[in-house]
């Protein structure tokens, strides 16, 4: 800042020195963006902040497509296309150095999977402001006003977290996988090729174009490792649903870190949500909505079944035991070129598929859907098929706080027979909260007994790993739907 003497006129406080309102061509200027939107070969540029204020109606609220650690992003629209505005926040535009060091690495950084920048812009101007001491002549100050934005190229689909959904529904499975190694191939990428980590990656930093092809984007908060493998930071604008246990507890980020966010994005996008995985639930769910659908994916089986292993690798809690991205590229490809067949498939995509080795019933349905009505039981049937050549004794129990009525809660299945349940959601006052019905499930434990066993011989010891057999928990899903009420 640079004080001015009190000699100055008042209106001076008006004074602007701004590069922005210098006279630009827009017409000029849109058509040089334009031209490098439609050609990836054109160098990218340094954009007048006037070009950007006017695409973006002068970053207008109804404009706003995004919020991240570092700035707000706008859409701005060109005579033939649109393009994303990145608005550094102030806070940490104060220092030049944060933006320069952003725009200068993501300049290099072309990939088909991550977000390509178009340009960036640097505007500095000067403000006279009034500065008064009490009891004395106000003096002026002239305050540098920075704008920092950085320029991409507009993803029409939006971003991933808006297409998570659970195996039954949503985005088809070689849509998912391609994601997944879309996904994986960028992170490679900036790992090896850029030495970059990304730090804050997530569904909402991940965009899909019209092909749903992944792109990686929003590096505000990235560091270049500079030859370090890893850094301790104490920067908390970062999502915690999908950061490593050792930032959590001790600030330290690494490549590793994005490998641990890497697997919570894989375990989303194969079951839709960040729990647990149970890989036979999970294949039988994906079975299921396979059998239900006209094609089926030939290696469904065995893309499914490697997801959730390196899913699982990448969420091990220390970080010198999760893969590099280079590992997790090398066995998605090795199963890209693998001649095996799928398990009890063949090679058909015509058919339903088999039941898998461990399954003992099949059901007809995989979640219990009640059509909530105020003060009263709402039923929902259930049927069974022993697909096995043996007696299979059952067990249910119902988790969650909401209360239900189950006939026949504990039976032993012939051979290849039949058998039908009744659960009932019994009469509420209100309707519950959708926080209450994400925990109620309905579980079923599944074991081959020997004939001549009854419900009544059926006892919890037979379901322990100590019995010796192998048994099957099943986990159906309820869902409580509240949408049909009438206010």
């Amino acid at each position: 800042m640079v004080e001015g003497g009190s000699g100055i006129l008042h209106g001076m406080a008006n004074i602007m020195f701004d590069a922005s309102r210098e006279r630009v061509d827009i017409k000029s200027e849109s058509n040089v963006l334009e031209h490098t939107l439609l050609d990836e070969s054109v160098e990218l540029t340094n954009l007048p902040l006037g070009l950007l204020q006017h695409i973006t109606e002068d970053f207008a609220d109804a404009r706003q497509i995004g919020r991240g650690g570092f700035g707000i992003v706008y859409k701005g629209d060109l005579q033939n296309g649109s393009v994303a505005v990145k608005r550094l926040l102030n806070s940490h535009t104060i220092e030049e150095e944060s933006f320069y060091r952003e725009a200068t690495f993501l300049i290099s950084v072309k990939h088909k999977n991550i977000v390509r920048l178009l340009g960036y812009c640097a505007n500095t101007e000067s403000k006279a402001m009034i500065n008064p001491e009490p009891g004395e002549t106000p003096k002026f100050i002239f305050a540098e006003i920075r704008e920092r934005l950085l320029c991409f190229e507009y993803i029409n689909k939006g971003s991933l977290d808006k297409y998570l959904a659970d195996e039954l529904r949503g985005l088809k499975w070689h849509t998912r996988y391609q994601i997944i190694k879309g996904i994986c191939s960028g992170l490679e990428y900036l790992h090896k090729e850029k030495g970059i980590i990304h730090r804050d990656l997530k569904p909402a930093n991940i965009l899909l174009d019209d092909l749903m092809v992944p792109k990686i984007t929003d590096f505000g908060i990235s560091k270049l490792l500079d030859g370090v493998t890893h850094i301790v930071t104490s920067n908390s604008a970062i999502s915690l649903g999908y950061c490593a246990p050792e930032f959590i507890k001790h600030g330290q980020v690494s490549i590793k870190s994005d490998i641990f966010s890497l697997g919570v994005i894989i375990t989303e996008l194969v079951t839709g949500c960040k729990g647990n995985l149970d890989i036979q639930n999970v294949l039988r769910r994906w079975r299921y909505r396979w059998n239900k659908s006209v094609n089926y994916p030939l290696f469904g089986y065995q893309q499914v079944t490697k997801c959730i292993e390196i899913a699982l690798k990448c969420l091990l809690d220390s970080p010198k035991k999760r893969p590099k991205i280079s590992d997790i590229v090398s066995m998605l490809n090795a199963l890209e070129n693998t001649n095996e067949h799928i398990n009890n498939v063949g090679d058909s995509l015509v058919g339903p598929i088999s039941p898998y080795p461990w399954e003992l019933l099949e059901f007809d349905r995989l979640e219990l859907n009640f059509p909530f009505e105020i003060n009263k039981p709402i039923p929902c049937s259930l049927q069974l098929t022993n697909i096995t050549n043996d007696y299979v004794a059952f067990d249910v129990e119902m988790t969650g706080s909401l209360q239900y009525c189950i006939e026949l809660e504990k039976c032993v299945v012939p051979p290849r027979s039949k058998c039908n349940i009744m659960v009932t959601l019994q009469a509420q006052k209100r309707a519950p909260h959708a926080t209450v019905c994400k925990d109620e499930f309905f579980i079923m434990r599944c074991v081959s007994v020997n004939e001549g066993l009854g419900a009544e011989d059926i006892n919890i010891d037979m379901f322990n790993e100590e019995s010796g057999k192998e048994v099957d928990e099943v986990t159906l899903k309820v869902v409580v739907i509240t949408e049909l009420l009438v206010n």
